[in-house]
């Protein structure tokens, strides 16, 4: 491998975009290669990217979502100023290779990446591809998936998993009942603590509630006993402690139940683009890794009962069906392509 490449990532607009390629940085830096960040100006990278003391390049982002008409005639100048942007990059930070995670800025920087003969290497978080990483996996020389089959055979993507930051850690607690964590994610969890808030069986409860709903969680609970946080620091510790976790089915919170060999109880966010948490969470259900109920499904009845039904064999199957499909080296993996050129 020759080091002190420099390379570009491209990335932006949420965590699950972001925390993945900040582990490819973190790697990258162990071979000496100088990393750039490449994102839009208004999502979470500006916070996340400096704090991690990498030089970050942004530009102005498109709105095409509020398809308004004074949106859309300008749609077509804002798209020139971003290329014009990050063609500027490209030119000033002059990468050896590109990787492209998702977002905005990955879109035409990939493109850029092709038309400026930069080698152009994409990596999928999810189970189904999102739309700048199905057109820009025609243009890369490399496609890297996270889960097996994301993309059609012909784009010959390879499987790599997802490079998650947390260390896993083996403290498992030796409980008479059932320890269920739940994580409720910041959006869109109000369905899924209305249901578990009524729970009405003998089990230990640890729900991560987001900031926003903490106060209403804590008083729906009332009287019953159940640990409730506005967030968990230590996730890594959370798993272990969980028997079963209650989760909505992002990419990067599957690959962390995999990782921590945790048996899960899947509720996809329906409104997510493509669907794409409905194949993320199918993932662990068709290997018998995780249980799969559609939010329209889910009700307290639904909940008891496949609570009552996992014994400690079927957490211990759960669990080892689990871990069969983690791709602990993820990071380390992704970078060795990169550097093999």
């Amino acid at each position: 491998m020759n080091n002190h490449k420099k390379i570009l990532i491209m990335a932006g607009g949420t965590g699950g975009h972001i925390f993945p390629a900040l582990a490819i940085a973190k790697e990258l830096k162990k071979h000496q290669c100088q990393v750039e960040w490449l994102g839009s100006k208004k999502g979470m990278e500006n916070t996340i990217v400096p704090k991690n003391k990498l030089p970050l390049h942004t530009v102005n982002a498109v709105g095409l979502r509020g398809k308004n008409i004074i949106s859309l005639i300008k749609a077509p100048f804002q798209l020139a100023l971003a290329t014009a942007q990050v063609i500027q990059v490209f030119i000033k930070t002059k990468p050896d290779i590109a990787l492209g995670m998702g977002g905005f800025a990955s879109g035409i920087g990939g493109v850029i990446a092709w038309i400026f003969r930069v080698p152009l290497f994409i990596h999928e978080q999810n189970a189904v591809p999102g739309t700048t990483n199905k057109l820009l996996s025609k243009l890369a020389t490399q496609t890297l998936q996270a889960f097996d089959g994301a993309f059609d055979v012909s784009v010959q993507a390879l499987s790599v998993g997802n490079p998650v930051a947390f260390k896993v850690s083996n403290s498992h607690t030796n409980n008479k009942k059932l320890n269920l964590l739940i994580v409720g994610g910041s959006l869109g969890s109000k369905p899924i603590n209305e249901v578990v808030t009524q729970l009405n069986i003998p089990i230990n409860i640890w729900h991560q509630t987001g900031q926003l709903h903490f106060d209403q969680v804590q008083s729906q609970y009332g009287k019953k006993s159940a640990k409730v946080a506005a967030f968990i620091d230590d996730m890594a510790k959370a798993y272990a402690w969980a028997d079963v976790v209650l989760c909505r089915a992002g990419a990067m919170t599957i690959s962390e139940l995999m990782l921590s060999a945790t048996p899960s109880i899947l509720i996809p966010l329906p409104h997510a683009i493509d669907n794409h948490q409905f194949y993320n969470a199918k993932i662990l259900a068709d290997n018998n890794a995780g249980i799969l109920i559609e939010q329209k499904h889910l009700t307290i009845q639904t909940l008891e009962k496949i609570l009552l039904s996992l014994d400690k064999e079927k957490l211990e199957s759960m669990s080892n069906h689990t871990l069969a499909l983690a791709k602990p080296n993820a990071a380390r993996d992704i970078v060795e392509r990169l550097l093999d050129i």
